[in-house]
């Protein structure tokens, strides 16, 4: 029951990080790849000057991926409704095709096609804004689970746990 109602407190704080506060997020991720590109080189130049140049392997490859988190929410800002976008407008196409092969509903395989292009074609020319309107829905609805969980974890009676039914009689 505990486990339940934290997990639905970190859920809510999570949540209206993530949808009202993205500089923030935007900001821990610059300091954490900071933080990777600044050890990785410290152990360079560490391994460089214990005569040790099997360590600087793993170490640029650290600096890579600091460098690949600092840049993180820029990437998740851009690619994920380019790469939604680009789904959807090909559904659209498939949903055109379908239409004149006269595979299905014709009416529905237009509306369908209708509907998936457009939305693809404003993710894709409008990237920055559905980034962030992405961002956040996905704010609300982890505010909302963690509701769900904070409200759940509060009302379960008992333990809270799995009901043994083989054990229970009924009066």
């Amino acid at each position: 029951m505990k486990n339940i109602t934290a997990k639905g407190v970190v859920l809510i704080i999570s949540g209206i990080i993530i949808a009202f506060f993205p500089g923030i997020i935007s900001s821990l991720f610059y300091f954490i790849g900071i933080t990777i590109i600044l050890f990785c080189v410290i152990n360079i130049i560490k391994s460089l000057v214990t005569s040790n140049p099997v360590a600087v392997v793993p170490n640029v490859i650290g600096i890579i991926l600091g460098g690949a988190v600092t840049s993180l929410p820029h990437f998740v800002q851009t690619i994920i409704p380019l790469t939604i976008g680009l789904i959807l407008a090909f559904n659209g196409l498939d949903f055109i095709a379908k239409a004149i092969n006269n595979v299905g509903s014709r009416i529905l395989n237009v509306i369908l096609a209708v509907v998936t292009l457009g939305l693809g074609c404003t993710l894709i020319f409008h990237i920055v804004k559905a980034g962030n309107a992405i961002r956040i829905i996905a704010g609300l609805v982890m505010v909302g689970a963690g509701v769900y969980d904070f409200i759940s974890g509060k009302t379960s009676g008992g333990s809270g746990g799995i009901i043994d039914v083989n054990n229970y009689s009924v009066k």
